[in-house]
């Protein structure tokens, strides 16, 4: 088995589970305690919030603890609303977001709020004319995602906020798919919000965070007892929280030693063998402003399913883990206008870092004769 699926979740890391561990039996203390074993936890989750901070290039007091992208997600939405007290309504979102920013702001749409969505070109990159037509003293919120989880198309956010902040308008970036594949130092976006989610970064399922830029006091998404600063109220979940900081560290440290550029030239192997290889293959995405582990193709004639299953040793993805495929096709394709019978043909290929170079030398042998044997 070829697991080529990463984007979808990723497998905990040796490294994690290890830090993880303990905190499951021998440090199972309630941080709020204050005794002195449980100030001991509190110092680890301030090591681990500093972690993760450190790899988005904040200070720890900005980074609260979620349970993963979706919950940072409504949460970046929802209040980012209540913020303006009414003033502003409009909140403006990608047509190629995931489901957790679309259905949370089409509930908010039932509640008053006007949504409205931000054109792509065929490349999935976001048109920018479009967002500046959309823009003015009405808007409350432009949440557009860093890094597409289909086709791996990075947008020009800080260019969006730019613009955005003109108006006085906040920003927020799903940042989900492109922790740790990609550098992101919140300064350098200049968001106001962004959201990261454990799993897709080789720390558990269940823990996530949200960035809070400094000084940005929108309300809380849980009241309670008054942990995160008040914002986010319950008790820790400890081990997550500590696997996502040790996840942290090991993204810099694969960052800052060529990991992406060894994954890039892995997916365009597997791409150009592809191409060359297959007539009436189309690849999806931006060129180069794409993630270096993501490749997402369709073959003329099959859909993303067929695909797939002529090539049982492969373990792929026809689209978001977390986006149904309808009779239309793969919803990002048919955003950026490629026709129902192509987007109904979605494979996308996610490289992880445990990814070998001969595992991607058999998955596109596997695809080639495939397609070949019916052709």
């Amino acid at each position: 088995m070829i697991y080529l699926d990463y984007n979808a979740t990723t497998p905990v890391a040796s490294e994690v589970l290890t830090a993880m561990l303990p905190y499951f039996t021998d440090k199972f203390y309630n941080p709020s305690s204050s005794y002195p074993e449980a100030q001991e936890i509190r110092v680890a989750l301030s090591k681990a919030r500093s972690d993760v901070a450190t790899l988005l290039g904040t200070v720890s007091e900005s980074i609260i603890w979620t349970s993963g992208g979706t919950e940072s997600n409504n949460w970046a939405l929802t209040r980012s609303l209540w913020y303006w007290g009414g003033q502003r309504r409009r909140i403006l979102i990608s047509a190629i977001e995931h489901p957790s920013v679309m259905e949370t702001a089409l509930a908010l749409q039932k509640d008053g709020a006007e949504i409205c969505l931000i054109p792509v070109n065929g490349d999935g990159m976001i048109r920018l004319e479009e967002l500046d037509a959309l823009l003015d003293e009405r808007t409350a919120l432009v949440s557009v995602m860093l890094a597409n989880n289909e086709i791996g198309t990075i947008q020009p956010i800080a260019e969006v906020a730019q613009r955005a902040h003109r108006v006085g308008a906040l920003v927020h970036t799903d940042a989900s798919q492109a922790i740790g594949k990609i550098p992101v130092n919140v300064s350098s976006l200049d968001v106001d919000l962004l959201t990261v989610a454990g799993h897709k970064v080789y720390a558990p399922k269940g823990i996530g965070a949200l960035f809070i830029r400094p000084g940005l006091d929108i309300s809380p998404w849980v009241w309670g007892g008054g942990q995160e600063h008040g914002k986010r109220s319950g008790t820790e979940n400890v081990p997550g929280i500590i696997g996502l900081g040790v996840a942290a560290q090991l993204a810099n440290e694969w960052l800052n030693h060529g990991g992406p550029s060894q994954q890039t030239m892995l997916r365009d192997q597997l791409q150009n063998d592809l191409m060359s290889s297959i007539s009436h293959c189309h690849v999806f995405g931006h060129p180069t402003m794409r993630l270096p582990n993501t490749l997402a193709f369709a073959i003329e004639g099959w859909t993303g399913a067929e695909v797939l299953a002529a090539c049982p040793e492969l373990r792929a993805g026809t689209g978001s883990a977390c986006h149904s495929l309808t009779d239309e096709g793969a919803p990002t394709l048919r955003a950026m206008g490629f026709p129902a019978d192509l987007a109904r043909g979605l494979v996308r290929i996610s490289l992880g870092r445990q990814t070998t170079a001969a595992e991607i030398s058999r998955a596109a042998y596997l695809l080639i004769q495939a397609i070949k044997s019916r052709n």
